[in-house]
């Protein structure tokens, strides 16, 4: 039952989140052997995160949340139903790790499924800024969220696809009413000292061209731009698009594999801090990226919420 001051909640069928299948292909090519095998392995020395519950009672009762193994770069998360203290079923089962960058954000929906043994949360990071990201901690974490508090983020993702943005890569706009809404924003945004007036768009429409230049085609320079696009189907936001400067590199094994990790910048508006995501990968293909490069691809994006912020 959703709580008087919960953020908004939107349930959906279970299959419609999808199975875990995809995302445990990115670690091994032989899931159905291999997974199995490791989610045994990861009870043998298991932690039970708590999330943002103070005490063991605050936790729901019917389901436990087990990772392992405890000192993993990658912890290998089960969600299991319980009755009367004993565990009855593997509900679902998932990858996650820790990223060191938190942001702040609130939490605008949740989107979550009938056994509600899962979510993908809309967050708001503030400036007309939302990230959608699979919730690692929802099993212990639904019955404390509000809306209106802010929380400490983790966001990390694991990688699809990704691709170095070529320099100096240009798209050459040529349709009129394209022309006309880049020059008449980028003169209305030079008349307000950089800031989109309440009636952009009217102006937008009021813009007229000055001399013949102002109708010739003009191109875009890509290559240092900063984008995230979030998935379209219900359930399925957090598999997304993005294009970002990587500010940081590292690495983590796991199994004996080695896994790339980039840090990257998720969303940069201008005046605005950059948000920061690490994301891994483990494709060998993917591993010569370098810090100051700009990289795209696609991505399954994940919370980790421990704590409310200031």
């Amino acid at each position: 039952m959703k709580k008087q001051n919960s953020p908004e909640i939107i349930t959906i069928e279970d299959q419609t989140f999808g199975s875990h299948v995809e995302h445990w292909t990115l670690l091994t090519g032989n899931p159905t052997t291999d997974v199995p095998v490791w989610l045994g392995q990861a009870l043998d020395a298991p932690i039970m995160p708590m999330g943002l519950c103070a005490q063991e009672a605050d936790m729901d009762q019917t389901t436990w949340l087990i990772q392992g193994p405890s000192k993993a770069a990658i912890q290998l998360c089960q969600v299991i139903a319980v009755e009367n203290n004993k565990p009855k079923a593997v509900k679902t089962a998932f990858p996650s790790f820790d990223s060191p960058y938190k942001t702040k954000a609130t939490i605008e929906r949740i989107i979550t499924c009938k056994s509600n043994t899962q979510a993908v949360l809309c967050l708001d990071l503030g400036a007309n800024t939302s990230v959608y990201a699979f919730d690692s901690l929802y099993s212990v974490n639904h019955d404390q969220y509000e809306k209106d508090a802010t929380y400490s983020v983790q966001l990390n993702a694991w990688a699809y696809e990704l691709e170095a943005v070529a320099e100096h890569e240009q798209l050459v706009v040529d349709d009129p009413a394209s022309i006309k809404h880049h020059r008449a924003l980028n003169d209305i945004l030079a008349a307000n000292n950089g800031v989109a007036p309440a009636d952009v768009h009217e102006q937008i429409k009021a813009w007229q061209p000055k001399s013949e230049d102002d109708k010739a085609p003009v191109t875009v320079d890509f290559s240092q731009m900063v984008a995230y696009l979030y998935g379209e189907t219900l359930g399925q936001e957090d598999e997304a698009w993005f294009q970002g400067h990587i500010v940081g590199k590292t690495s983590m094994q796991f199994n004996d594999q080695e896994y790339t990790l980039y840090d990257v910048t998720l969303i940069h508006e201008e005046d605005q801090e950059a948000v920061i995501l690490r994301v891994a990968t483990r494709n060998p293909e993917h591993k010569d990226f370098a810090v100051g490069q700009y990289i795209r691809g696609n991505l399954w994006i994940q919370a980790n919420i421990y704590a409310k912020t200031a």
